[in-house]
């Protein structure tokens, strides 16, 4: 059998398209960004329950970062999000108190969530427009994990990301005694909530 040379012309096109092949591969990892959690612009809370009066508690200096691509939605998408127990007020010195020695703050200064999965409405996100999401993951609280998931939205607003969620725990789930006031005890469950505006990094 005869070989024949292959023709420069064909040489080159070949030559293109694995430059062009790899250009796009390095473009779609790129396309993975991170995103940092604005501390002082973020808010991470709870809801409580009583029969006397419900009250709020909430931290203003949350932290953490999360990996995605905006443009598509359906990438592996991964995050953390934290707040100090002893950033977390509720209105009242002495509830403060509590709720830290409740969480016991000294041992476990704070609480963690972990995102292991997210899905979305839409694959991607666009200006100004809301994509409905299920964050799926670990809630770290008191030295207990477990699995928690939350409903929420997210906005692509001026260049920045606002991630708004919530779902109902029990805090005796992860060995949280119940507050008490005036000698009975709030309700198991409290509505958990995060409020977040994350910036990309540089």
């Amino acid at each position: 059998m005869v070989s024949h040379p292959v023709p420069g012309r064909l040489i080159s096109a070949l030559l293109t398209a694995t430059l062009f092949g790899v250009l796009l591969s390095g473009s779609a990892i790129a396309a993975t960004e991170r995103w940092v959690v604005e501390s002082g612009k973020s808010r991470v809370g709870f809801d409580a329950f009583h029969s006397f009066g419900n009250f709020s508690g909430a931290s203003e200096t949350p932290s953490g970062e999360v990996e995605l691509d905006i443009e598509d939605l359906k990438k592996p998408i991964k995050g953390t999000l934290t707040a100090p127990v002893a950033s977390l007020r509720t209105g009242k010195a002495g509830r403060d108190k509590d709720l830290r020695r409740a969480l016991d703050g000294e041992r476990h200064p704070e609480i963690r969530y972990r995102i292991d999965k997210v899905e979305s409405s839409f694959s991607s996100l666009t200006d100004n427009t809301d994509v409905l999401l299920t964050l799926h993951g670990v809630l770290s609280m008191r030295g207990t994990e477990r699995p928690v998931s939350f409903m929420g939205r997210v906005r692509l607003r001026q260049g920045t990301l606002w991630v708004r969620g919530e779902n109902r725990i029990r805090p005796v789930d992860f060995g949280v005694p119940p507050l008490r006031s005036w000698l009975i005890s709030m309700k198991e469950s409290v509505l958990a909530r995060f409020d977040l505006i994350l910036s990309k990094a540089n």
